[in-house]
């Protein structure tokens, strides 16, 4: 069990600093995109909003043509080079050429495309453009969101973030609810919010940018995130071709049921994975050279872990009635994915701890290798499931997924370097959310009353702290030098 002492907790402060920024953004900015849900769900029929969530997962497929892994390969290598101002206008001026490219590409094929993906549906070709010229859009966004992470730019990072979903509520409503052009809205939505946060960095950055052609530069970035294109094409099998099977099988409406309750699930991404990523990838690669980074490391381990398990009760137990306060009656059903999602995103973050080994060797391309397994199960366990149990199996397909790649992320990310972590250790904290999440789903039937459930919600969250300070998820050791630390003078 992992154990708190003065020297960690004190060299932690700035990460602490950190982490805290883009977590209270990332509940500012999760707090601003829940107005766009009734948005969406009262100007669309479950039939368009289906197919919205169709259009997305495509556009996330295509993103990693688009992206072709440059901010990754920015991240990994960003501190190897003194200018790192260059190196990020390097990575822009690729981008920016190979997106012209690309949305060219998308003007004479997108009726094709789109024919592809809905071969009964009237010709829309030009909802492929709009959701192509967003991805280039965000990649580039995404390249200054990388390059102020890994400064250590936490602030610049979290304004990004809130401007986008600001921008989107904004002209979701213009266009969706002023304009009532529904699905179509919100796909100019998104185009124009991605162009606004884009011109606002630009202006932002006017004096720093230049137009950079480097090879040697975009070789090695390019070389690392070519290595995990066919990872992330694998990650998009898991995450989102389920939509596609429930889609086949069951109809566009359990489409737009399972990808309401997906959305709450997900949350665990702005909420937990979203501000850990930032700080422990900035963190990782600049201090895993240290003799004491494993103690660091497993640390941090520790209390993701029960962080984790909070906010997967905290999410599973108010999603029911955020999701009717939120949507429409057709949608409540949801809420019972919820918590493999929410679960599902949680291993998502414990790979980042397996993995560690495995990026500093620079051995991409075994991640997506692992990653192309991971997508194989998924796809033969939601055709064997979806069946069967309907939108349950396809997130139990999810998790069953995730939980088969961290065994192997364990497994071989340990041969490249040992960090002593317990794969266990994480579960221990999923006993008391069983237990406390049964109690919950017995009761929720009987609670009519929706404050009601909202305060029962609050009183097992507040129980679940107890018992991880009786089972020892939380060290009481821990929490006693916790409330020292925040109370010293500094």
């Amino acid at each position: 069990m992992w154990k708190a002492d003065w020297g960690f907790l004190m060299e932690m402060k700035e990460l602490a600093k950190h982490s805290a920024i883009y977590t209270i953004t990332s509940i500012m900015a999760q707090a601003v995109s829940l107005f766009m849900v009734p948005v969406f769900t009262r100007n669309m029929n479950q039939e368009q909003f289906g197919q919205y969530n169709l259009l997305i997962s495509v556009q996330s497929l295509l993103a990693i043509i688009i992206t072709l892994g440059i901010y990754s390969g920015m991240m990994r290598f960003i501190n190897e080079f003194e200018d790192k101002n260059r190196i990020k206008n390097v990575a822009l001026t690729f981008s920016v050429v190979w997106g012209i490219l690309i949305s060219l590409f998308s003007i004479i094929f997108g009726t094709l495309i789109y024919h592809l993906i809905f071969p009964d549906a009237e010709s829309n070709g030009y909802y492929i453009n709009f959701i192509v010229i967003s991805s280039v859009l965000l990649c580039l966004i995404s390249i200054y969101n990388s390059y102020f992470t890994m400064l250590f730019k936490s602030r610049q990072v979290s304004v990004i973030n809130l401007a986008r979903v600001a921008f989107m509520l904004l002209y979701s409503a213009y266009f969706m609810i002023v304009r009532k052009e529904g699905l179509y809205g919100a796909l100019q939505a998104q185009l124009f919010a991605y162009a606004s946060v884009l011109s606002l960095l630009v202006f932002y950055d006017r004096k720093n940018i230049q137009i950079v052609l480097a090879w040697k530069e975009l070789k090695i970035m390019l070389q690392y995130g070519l290595g995990l294109v066919p990872g992330q094409a694998s990650a998009w099998v898991y995450t989102l071709i389920d939509r596609y099977f429930i889609k086949a099988m069951i109809g566009l409406q359990q489409v737009a049921v399972y990808s309401m309750g997906y959305r709450v699930g997900m949350m665990m991404d702005p909420i937990l994975l979203t501000p850990f990523k930032s700080v422990f990838t900035s963190y990782k690669y600049k201090f895993y050279k240290e003799v004491d980074a494993p103690k660091q490391i497993r640390e941090i381990y520790g209390y993701y872990n029960f962080i984790g398990w909070f906010c997967i009760l905290g999410f599973s137990v108010f999603a029911k009635p955020a999701i009717i306060l939120l949507s429409t009656p057709a949608y409540v059903e949801a809420f019972k994915v919820v918590p493999l999602i929410a679960f599902s995103y949680f291993l998502d973050g414990l790979g980042e701890f397996y993995i560690l080994g495995i990026t500093i060797k620079n051995k991409s391309i075994i991640i997506s290798y692992i990653l192309g397994i991971g997508a194989v199960i998924n796809i033969l366990l939601n055709i064997v499931m979806i069946p069967r149990l309907g939108i349950m199996g396809a997130a139990l397909a999810t998790v069953l997924s995730y939980a088969s790649m961290n065994i192997l992320y364990f497994r071989i990310g340990k041969g490249y370097l040992d960090l002593e972590l317990k794969f266990f250790e994480p579960f221990k904290g999923g006993i008391a959310f069983l237990g406390l999440y049964i109690v919950y789903f017995a009761a929720h039937r009987i609670i009519s009353n929706i404050y009601l459930e909202l305060l029962f919600g609050l009183f097992l969250c507040l129980l679940f702290l107890v018992i991880s300070i009786l089972i020892g998820l939380i060290p009481k050791e821990s929490v006693k030098k916790g409330f020292l630390l925040l109370a010293r003078k500094t």
